[in-house]
């Protein structure tokens, strides 16, 4: 998979996490850690359990392989969609 601004870096097509259970767990947590929830996330707010949040994690977060999603956007808009990029520095990750 070639995205532009990646080169030929380690990323790899990720659309079939989106079903498994932990994956939203993953996803929105980070938006509640950063302090402006009234009580600490916890991965059951958003499906599944703590177990099935960590398994997921180390598919997500893998250094090694960069999970690329696609998300689509309804006729009418000037691009067909977007990309989203699981950037897995080794020090530094986020959503791109």
């Amino acid at each position: 998979m070639l995205i532009e601004g990646y080169g030929h870096g380690p990323v790899v097509a990720g659309d079939s996490l989106v079903g498994r259970r932990g994956f939203w767990a993953n996803h929105l947590l980070a938006m509640c850690g950063d302090g402006t929830c009234a009580e600490r996330a916890v991965p059951e707010w958003f499906g599944g359990d703590g177990a099935d949040a960590d398994a997921l994690a180390e598919v997500l977060f893998d250094p090694e392989q960069w999970p690329v999603f696609r998300v689509l956007v309804p006729d009418g808009h000037p691009v067909p969609g977007v990309v989203m990029v699981y950037r897995n520095f080794a020090d530094e990750f986020g959503v791109d």
